[in-house]
């Protein structure tokens, strides 16, 4: 083989070995990319791209009633209104209240701009046998501003009692005619006790620091 023979054999084996590696780069460019297209996608549905708020809720909701629930001694039922969403956990955020002899029905709440955390019903005597008499709501709202909320039996007669609570602890009826709550506000643990069946304030109190700590913690188990 002549020496020009061997230059073009060299010549053509170095363009095959290039155009090889061109190819190889150009198949792992084209993965790239469509790697960077796909995580793109799949981040632009991620749940921190999504804000809750807006006209953007009445898209993404869905709303169910929940079963209804006996109202003990009365003629009236609740059902909770929930709302589920593509992403994120759902909640309760108003509750039906219907009376079942008349067909009569009532909603809580104007709306579905709250959160309801939490319901506590109380009766005429705490003994068994007893009859409802009203229910205090946990209820927050979108700027996470938490307020207890009474409501007579029928629905009716809702208002609040106390705003800007950070954490509920406790709502119990204590005797027949008594209710006490234990809560969280502007760091400081607070009781009240409320008259039932009005629900009217009857007294407010701080309550003492615990332990060897300087205050309540905001959250317990």
């Amino acid at each position: 083989m002549g020496r020009s023979d061997r230059f073009f054999r060299r010549v053509w084996r170095f363009n095959a070995l290039a155009i090889a590696t061109v190819a190889v780069l150009l198949v792992l460019s084209g993965f790239l990319a469509a790697a960077t297209i796909v995580y793109d996608h799949m981040r632009a549905r991620g749940v921190t791209n999504v804000a809750n708020v807006g006209e953007r809720d009445a898209v993404t909701n869905k709303f169910h009633l929940r079963p209804p629930r006996v109202i003990t001694g009365t003629p009236y039922v609740e059902a909770s209104l929930h709302r589920s969403q593509s992403y994120g956990d759902g909640s309760d955020v108003n509750v039906l209240f219907v009376n079942i002899l008349t067909n009569e029905s009532r909603w809580l709440f104007e709306g579905t701009g709250q959160q309801i955390l939490g319901s506590h019903w109380m009766f005429d005597r705490v003994a068994e046998a007893r009859t409802a008499v009203g229910a205090f709501y946990i209820v927050g709202d979108r700027d996470t501003n938490v307020a207890l909320v009474a409501v007579a039996a029928d629905g009716t007669n809702s208002r609040k009692l106390i705003e800007g609570i950070e954490k509920v602890y406790s709502v119990k009826q204590v005797v027949d005619d008594k209710a006490l709550v234990l809560y969280l506000k502007d760091e400081q643990a607070m009781s009240a006790l409320f008259s039932l069946p009005s629900m009217a304030l009857l007294m407010q109190a701080k309550l003492p620091d615990w332990g060897r700590a300087t205050s309540w913690p905001a959250r317990t188990d």
